[in-house]
């Protein structure tokens, strides 16, 4: 570890007593782009010089990507030579690292360490130590077929109301029933039914879903003090990132390894929760030093990522939210263009505008790969990829469809799944469909009622039927040369065995696309690429394969884009965590941003603030913002509202442009623009003949209804054409 390791070169005074905080609590107030990772590492780092044992740090994250990168620091700081120490740069005496010590702290996701916890203490609440995970299209799988079992029209009650109901009352920690009633369902003993036929069918596949991952934990270290204890006692350092995030069972799931450890450090910033809809609340992180008493309380003030021409509208923008602590952002990167607010007359003007404008900044000189747009609702991209594909400009969709979630993968998994747990029903179901072995639904139903009524296993009744005895026999084989296998080794060998392989390179032969609109031969390359993949992963043997099966499980729930020389397109939600050189935000309307779900509630109005702030900070050089005066949304056009969130911008900050001279909020005095409650009456006693609006610009009169504070004006902008307007709602300027 050297002087010039960036690590700990560049903290700056508040990044410094993060990383020299003792004991105790800390939260690290992170606002975008202050460096928290750099802190983060660095405090890991700083921690394991102070001899502290690297495997008794415990550093949980929300995505493997980030959990990969802190481990990718962590371990070439650790590598890295030199003279100088951490106690050198950061002006203590530490000792010297040990570098014969092959120990790293256990860095990864909640629902890794959950699998962690569960593969190593399972067996307390009775899950075996080989359970298998299931995703979303296995509990999908699951769940249509109980409801067929249950006679339950799935067209009436889709599968996914129950796995969300499912997934709440787990989140939250209560029943189906409970969640069906919060939630304002009807029928809720259909969904007690459902639950619970639900819940025998994980136990009897011996499987567990990700909100179990969670669930389960928390569950355990409850019941189970002796287990808590060693948790407390093999991890005495704890850190959490993006602390904002947590949901209802992973601030319980925190809290119970946090009030034992040494040191407890949570990273977040309350102005980026941007994901309440899934259960994640910033209150933990509000009230943080109520939960853990005598917490010490650090902000990361500067940023060092966007110009201070768009921080200063950012920090506008987010001022106006209540839920949120007071902070200052300071930029590190003065001056900037300012953002640019652009009005056009429909969508597929926005589309083509935002295309060329595109065009111009990869003409300047700007890679693609630092060009975002980003919107509220996947359906917006369609006039932005029109545009790009005419200008032949490349881009890809992050969030579309990602490697792990493409059929032929799903159905290596299932094979996989299934020769490794013969009681995974769901796994099986799948892979039967491909190639086909003449077993079906009325088959497994009649398996699984011999299976209960004889009080045997599963698998003894499957193996009775004529069609998956050789696929038995094979298993058999196949697990008796495991131990000597690679995970390459043994998926080969298996996919091999089982004739999938040989299937699936005869389907290739064939024309035509196959599932998921991909070509046959893609689905081949798919399953090789996998093969790829499996050949990079260490280790031989069950213990291997199932490690190696349950981290392709879990990276198969962070969809992302492929990695090209393209523009990004993708909603502000999957725009969390990322940062562009130039960024565009389309569609700046009510109903979009702010979502027409989100217009009741003051929290959610909070929330679709935030989501504005986010699209606005992931921005290091400009930002263009842009709206349509007419929208086709889902089959009908509409006129569209200005999004009530451009009253928060400071018109002295930002640049209008697409709209008529007069229309530019810089005509009016320099002030914000906001949107007042109480207004004066126009001036003179009739009725004024023009009106100057922030949003919709200089506009003719036509009537004026009601009087007081009920007051109306109808006016003829020339962008927007016809509007009535609450006068005593809106700060204009009236002009005789």
């Amino acid at each position: 570890m050297t002087l010039s390791d960036p690590i700990f070169t560049t903290l700056d005074p508040d990044q410094r007593k993060a990383v020299l905080h003792d004991g105790g609590p800390l939260l690290l107030v992170a606002g975008a782009g202050s460096g928290k990772t750099r802190a983060i590492v660095a405090r890991i780092l700083r921690l394991i010089h102070d001899g502290v044992p690297a495997r008794s740090i415990l550093g949980i994250t929300f995505t493997n990507r980030a959990a990969g990168e802190m481990r990718e620091r962590v371990v070439k700081a650790l590598s890295s030579g030199g003279s100088a120490s951490v106690g050198d740069l950061l002006g203590r005496s530490f000792p010297a690292p040990d570098p014969r010590r092959p120990d790293l702290p256990w860095l990864g996701t909640f629902h890794a360490f959950g699998a962690s916890l569960l593969r190593r203490h399972g067996d307390r609440i009775g899950l075996s130590p080989r359970f298998v995970i299931y995703d979303v299209r296995d509990q999908h799988d699951a769940l249509k077929g109980i409801l067929k079992e249950l006679n339950i029209d799935e067209k009436k009650f889709p599968p996914s109301k129950f796995a969300w109901l499912i997934e709440r009352s787990k989140r939250d920690g209560v029943t189906v029933e409970a969640a069906a009633l919060a939630a304002g369902w009807r029928f809720v003993s259909m969904a007690e039914q459902v639950g619970k036929a639900y819940d025998a069918a994980l136990q009897e596949a011996g499987a567990a879903d990700f909100a179990d991952l969670i669930r389960l934990p928390v569950t355990l270290l409850r019941g189970a003090p002796d287990v808590l204890d060693s948790i407390r006692a093999e991890y005495r350092h704890f850190l959490v990132d993006e602390f904002q995030d947590v949901d209802a069972a992973q601030a319980e799931l925190t809290e119970l390894i946090a009030l034992g450890a040494d040191s407890f450090c949570a990273v977040g910033d309350e102005d980026q929760s941007i994901y309440g809809w899934r259960g994640a609340s910033a209150g933990p992180m509000l009230s943080f030093e109520r939960r853990y008493p005598g917490a010490r309380v650090i902000h990361l003030s500067t940023n060092y990522r966007s110009r201070a021409s768009i921080l200063s509208v950012a920090g506008a923008l987010i001022s106006k939210n209540r839920m949120r602590r007071e902070k200052e952002i300071v930029p590190s990167r003065e001056g900037g263009q300012p953002p640019v607010m652009a009005v056009y007359p429909d969508q597929e003007a926005e589309g083509r505008e935002v295309a060329a404008a595109v065009a111009r900044e990869i003409g300047s000189g700007v890679a693609p790969t630092e060009i975002a747009v980003f919107y509220r609702v996947n359906a917006q991209s369609r006039a932005v990829e029109d545009a790009l594909r005419m200008l032949r400009i490349p881009y890809v969709l992050r969030g579309a469809l990602s490697f792990y979630e493409r059929a032929a993968v799903r159905d290596a998994v299932s094979y996989l799944k299934w020769f490794l747990n013969p009681a995974d029903a769901v796994s099986l179901k799948r892979l039967l469909k491909f190639p086909r072995r003449g077993v079906g639904e009325a088959t497994l139903s009649r398996a699984r009622e011999a299976s209960r009524r004889e009080g045997v296993p599963l698998p003894e009744t499957l193996r009775r039927i004529p069609n998956l005895a050789p696929l038995f026999d094979f298993r058999d084989l196949w697990f008796s040369e495991l131990p000597q296998m690679s995970p390459a080794e043994a998926m080969h060998a298996l996919l091999k065995g089982a004739g999938y392989l040989d299937a699936l390179e005869a389907a290739a032969k064939d024309p035509g696309p196959d599932r998921d609109g991909a070509g046959k031969e893609e689905d081949l390359e798919n399953v090789r690429e996998l093969f790829r993949v499996a050949e990079g992963f260490p280790g031989a043997g069950e213990d291997a394969l199932r490690e190696f099966l349950e981290k392709m499980t879990l990276a198969a729930e962070e969809n992302g884009g492929e990695e090209s020389e393209a523009v990004r397109l993708m909603t502000l939600h999957n725009a969390k965590g990322l940062e562009f050189d130039v960024v565009f935000l389309v569609g700046l309307e009510d109903g979009l941003l702010p979502h027409s779900r989100s217009l009741e509630s003051n929290a959610e109005l909070e929330e679709e603030r935030r989501l504005f702030y986010v699209g606005l900070t992931r921005a290091r050089e400009k930002a263009f913002l842009s709206l349509a005066r007419r929208r086709n949304l889902f089959g009908s056009f509409r006129d569209t509202i200005p999004s009530r969130f451009l009253y928060d911008l400071p018109s002295a900050l930002v640049k209008w442009d697409g709209a008529p001279p007069a229309a530019a909020p810089s005509a009016a005095p320099q002030r914000p623009v906001e949107i007042r409650y109480e207004r004066e009456e126009p001036p003179g006693a009739g009725r004024p003949r023009r009106v100057r609006h922030p949003i919709f610009g200089e506009g003719k009169v036509e009537a004026v209804e009601g009087d007081g504070s009920d007051r109306k004006i109808i006016a003829r902008f020339a962008v927007y054409g016809l509007k009535k307007i609450l006068v005593r709602a809106v700060a204009m300027e009236f002009i005789d």
